[in-house]
């Protein structure tokens, strides 16, 4: 928003422009319509609204904004117009309600009146009662779309909600137990111990949150009272249900606390019920909950940091007996989706919160939150996690499954070969666990890769590893487990069945064919995978069903009896 003194310096240099050469992002002028006080009435209320969904800023009416020359641009406004009148016009016909202030600029020796009309940035979308919604971009304003909207939050970041500061006494909104645990963290986190030392107001400032004596909206809800976020933030919301069925709960909670203190409770809350399992590994007994504290922490943090807080809403997690569900307000931004979540680059709606959870090592910027919330799960053999977009908001679930001692031991066996196992690895391996047969496509669809990249890592854990072994060739061709991953897995009896089935699966291969025509020892191992060797040798096991071999060398033919 301009100052009068900014518009009046703008105003002394119409001899030489025109108004319109000083529009911007923020200020607009316009000329009053001296035939219908009622349009001009739907004229402030429609740049009313456009510069609330455009971050706020000024617009001077009595002005034309395309005449060069002070004594013809300055037109001015009658002096009888009530500016309290207008602002209750724009209050009642806007929705969300704007309320703007109105500042009188009088000028050419106090004959022409003009008024400025200053509105201040909004939560989006504004509209009119009619419904109708414009939005600034640069000198214009523009039907606000929704593919604006998300141009505009995802691209521009010019919304970044909690970056705005809040012109309040800071000491009177701070909270000492939400910096106590502030704290708590960071020394967890083995930040450096010269930040850590500062004093509140020193770190504050130091990592951003405290400007010129104002805290932003951001470091309120790291360290603000929960009645001051309630008052000056009231979308910020928290909630937990330890959910009976779909629709009844046992238990129910509610807060407004800083994130901090919000992730204690909902740690908290998820603990009763977090069943461990100890496993004995010499004199060391580790202990391994159902969900992961790593994987809850990183999500929790995901949730409040990534939610829009320009919605109402809560950060709202349920407690079922089989599955944890976390949702909260907003979409995905910014071209990321559910199937691309995983490697997508960082992309984030509150650009400022996220920093300061950074900087404060919370949260870790470099979209490795993700991953690791992935990998704490898989590395225990566990279903990966659930993304969901469902209406205006992101739902992640985790399935309460039960810790596999024998995956989690195969892991730390071939983490020792100094290769290092990738998200992408543990993915197709988990796979592999529960569904025996993988081929290129289904590899690139779990761990949301293309193609070649997919083809990449089953060559990783076939060669690297030794994981993984091949059946058939081309567009026919899948993987399994290999005899050294059952190994690994104590369950060597099923790489034997599994081999059964494949070899079984093969013959049917063959003998389909056979049904329609002879096959060379090349078309059998090009439809199979297999060498000479195996082919001659599997040839012979079908002797009992038909198959025989016809004629000598390169002229040799497998035929069945028909």
């Amino acid at each position: 928003m301009k100052s009068k003194s900014e518009i009046m310096d703008i105003i002394n240099k119409l001899d030489d422009h025109i108004a319109d050469d000083f529009e911007a992002q923020d200020l607009d002028f316009k000329q009053w319509n001296d035939r219908s006080r009622e349009d001009n009435v739907k004229t402030m209320i429609s740049y009313a609204v456009c510069m609330a969904n455009g971050g706020g800023g000024s617009v001077v009416f009595g002005v034309a904004d395309k005449v060069k020359g002070k004594d013809l641009a300055l037109k001015g406004i009658p002096f009888d117009i009530d500016a309290t009148i207008l602002q209750k016009r724009i209050y009642e016909k806007t929705d969300p309600h704007i309320t703007p202030s109105f500042e009188d600029l009088f000028v050419q020796d106090n004959k022409i009146r003009l008024l400025i009309m200053h509105i201040f940035p909004g939560m989006p979308p504004h509209t009119t009662t009619d419904g109708a919604a414009t939005i600034r971009q640069g000198k214009d304003c523009l039907p606000f779309t929704g593919t604006l909207r998300r141009q505009m939050v995802d691209i521009t970041g010019q919304m970044d909600y909690t970056e705005e500061i809040i012109y309040e006494d800071w000491k009177t909104l701070f909270s000492h137990s939400a910096m106590e645990r502030v704290r708590e963290i960071m020394s967890r986190e083995r930040v450096d111990e010269t930040l850590i030392s500062l004093s509140d107001e020193d770190l504050l400032t130091a990592i951003g949150g405290l400007k010129g004596q104002h805290l932003t909206k951001g470091a309120l809800l790291l360290v603000g009272k929960p009645e001051a976020i309630s008052k000056i933030i009231p979308q910020h919301r928290w909630s937990f249900r330890k959910m009976i069925s779909d629709t009844d709960y046992s238990h129910r909670d509610d807060g407004t606390q800083p994130i901090p203190l919000a992730l204690y409770e909902l740690e908290r809350f998820i603990s009763v019920d977090n069943p461990l399992v100890t496993i004995e590994s010499g004199l060391v007994h580790p202990e391994f909950n159902t969900y992961p504290t790593i994987a809850l922490r990183e999500a929790l943090l995901n949730a409040f940091g990534h939610r829009d807080y320009r919605m109402l809403g809560t950060v709202m997690l349920k407690q079922y007996k089989e599955r944890l569900v976390l949702t909260n307000p907003g979409q995905f931004i910014g071209g990321i989706t559910p199937q691309n979540i995983l490697h997508h680059p960082p992309v984030a709606r509150n650009n400022h919160l996220m920093d300061l959870l950074d900087r404060l090592k919370l949260v870790n910027r470099s979209n490795l939150g993700v991953k690791r919330i992935f990998k704490s799960l898989l590395i225990e053999g566990k279903e990966p996690p659930l993304y969901r977009e469902v209406g205006n908001n992101i739902e992640l679930t985790f399935i309460a499954s039960p810790l596999e001692q024998s995956f989690q031991k195969l892991v730390q066996q071939i983490s020792m070969k100094g290769v290092p196992v990738e998200v992408d690895h543990l993915l197709i391996l988990q796979y592999l666990m529960r569904h025996e047969q993988i081929d290129t496509s289904t590899a690139g669809y779990i761990t949301q890769r293309g193609t070649e990249q997919a083809k990449e890592l089953l060559s990783g854990l076939m060669k690297n590893f030794d994981l993984i072994e091949p059946i058939g060739r081309g567009r026919g061709r899948y993987y399994t487990l290999s005899r050294y991953a059952y190994g690994l897995l104590q369950d060597s009896l099923r790489y034997e069945r599994q081999q059964h089935l494949d070899k079984e699966a093969v013959k049917t291969r063959i003998l389909s064919v056979l049904k329609d025509r002879d096959l060379t020892n090349a078309e059998v191992r090009q439809i199979t995978g297999m060498d000479r060797r195996q082919v001659n040798a599997i040839i012979k096991e079908m002797a009992s069903e038909g198959v025989k071999i016809v004629g000598h060398g390169r002229g040799a033919k497998y035929t069945i009896n028909k």
